[in-house]
């Protein structure tokens, strides 16, 4: 009976080692659409179709058309004035040589450079704009490449445990058979409905993860509800990614591609454009203009020049330039607090980095391969009756929880990776 058992058992494992190296058929089908994608293919939809950048783009453009509207010139404005009514001849509205009627022409025009340090300050908003754009393209494309590869090694570990279940539940019938009549203890039968409810709990935590990340990453691809995802990764350049890097270079990597410290540091510059603007506007603009007055003048058909101008007695626009020099400062202090923490970051990423790879390195190399020796051990011992069935199961079970683990391990140092990508604002590490 126990050499049934036995080879039920061991068919069900050459079943489930099978099955664990395929994908998880049951939740692809749940979909209409399968998209198969590497991680090229998915940035370059990424870039095309999400609708953040998309958004994100406009919002440059509208920053190009405000540089449009800060070179235009004030509009002049013209004034006419008609006497309602003439009691010289009881005429309504009197527009012959006896009416009266005034023609006014006004022009500003704006002195200390006021146009052109309006110009000068919305480049430098276009610039924020662009750079706003490259710091949330960064974010995302941060966000899709470490959900493309935890989804990878999500749908690995799910398949393994779908396969897992399905011998383990057949085993449970025969065992349940042969407890009936007495071939098998409660206690055996019991413990492997135990592991069956807990196999079954942790296979729909990862089928809520698989589904998590799915529903994240159509949303940054902008692909339909019903398509599922399916990552295409090249493991062996996965495996092998390079981690030789060295903390200075990475630093200075970052200071030059990061967009989001480009920001503090052009928003320097927006600040002191703001200040200038201020100095600018303390200077009193000039209007001119002609009048022409039909009748109400010392002469008829006068005609005269006007000039107009404020006197700048009382507002010199102190308050606000004192803000424009309050800011220009502050925009300093905040550059300085950003580069601490863009170095804080980046050391952040280096050392992460380097702890995951040690532990990664150190046990990768022949953790499956031992693992599988130490299986077919035991498988070896338990048919010459040298362990009970449950013992069995307990490694069973502990090879299929290593195998997660390192699973995983492999999600955590590709994520470390990323990080550092993250960090420094540009992929220096490749692994495509």
């Amino acid at each position: 009976m126990q050499r049934f058992l036995f080879i039920l058992f061991v068919s069900f494992l050459f079943h489930f080692r099978v099955l664990a190296q395929n994908q998880p058929e049951s939740l692809i089908n749940a979909r209409i659409d399968t998209l198969q994608l590497n991680m090229v293919q998915a940035e370059e939809l990424f870039i095309k179709n999400n609708l953040n950048l998309l958004s994100q783009r406009l919002d440059i453009d509208a920053a190009k058309a405000a540089i449009i509207q800060a070179r235009l010139f004030p509009n002049p404005t013209l004034a006419l004035e008609q006497n309602l009514y003439n009691p010289t001849n009881n005429k309504y509205f009197d527009a012959g040589k006896s009416g009266q009627n005034i023609v006014e022409l006004q022009q500003l025009i704006e002195l200390a450079g006021k146009r052109n340090k309006r110009i000068q300050i919305e480049k430098i908003n276009t610039k924020l704009t662009e750079f706003q754009y490259f710091d949330l393209l960064r974010s995302l494309r941060f966000e899709l490449r470490t959900s493309l590869v935890e989804l990878s090694y999500l749908i690995q570990n799910l398949a393994i445990y779908e396969s897992k279940t399905e011998p383990i539940r057949k085993l449970v019938i025969a065992y349940e058979a042969q407890l009936k009549k007495g071939n098998v203890s409660l206690k055996e039968v019991t413990r492997l409905k135990a592991l069956i409810f807990s196999l079954e709990n942790e296979r729909l935590e990862l089928v809520h993860q698989v589904n998590d990340r799915e529903a994240a990453i159509s949303l940054l691809l902008n692909a339909k509800p019903t398509t599922f995802i399916l990552p295409v990764l090249d493991e062996t350049r996965l495996n092998t990614a390079s981690t030789t890097i060295v903390y200075n270079q990475l630093l200075e990597t970052a200071t030059e591609n990061r967009y989001d410290l480009k920001l503090y540091q052009t928003n320097i510059a927006l600040q002191e454009a703001q200040l200038n603007y201020q100095k600018a506007l303390a200077v009193p603009d000039v209007g001119l203009g002609a009048i022409y007055d039909r009748q109400g003048s010392f002469i008829r058909d006068y005609v005269g020049l006007q000039a107009q101008f404020s006197l700048p007695f009382f507002n010199r626009n102190q308050g606000n330039i004192k803000t424009a020099k309050i800011l220009v400062d502050k925009s300093r202090t905040d550059l300085q607090h950003y580069q601490n923490q863009v170095e804080q970051e980046v050391m952040a990423a280096y050392n992460k980095v380097r702890e995951t790879d040690k532990i990664y390195t150190g046990l990768y190399t022949n953790f499956s391969q031992d693992f599988d020796k130490l299986l077919d051990g035991i498988t070896e011992s338990f048919s010459k009756r040298n362990i009970s069935l449950i013992e069995f199961v307990d490694y069973y079970e502990t090879y299929t929880e290593s195998i997660t683990q390192m699973l995983q391990l492999k999600t955590n140092r590709i994520r470390a990776l990323e990080e550092i990508n993250f960090a420094v604002g540009t992929p220096v590490i490749q692994y495509q």
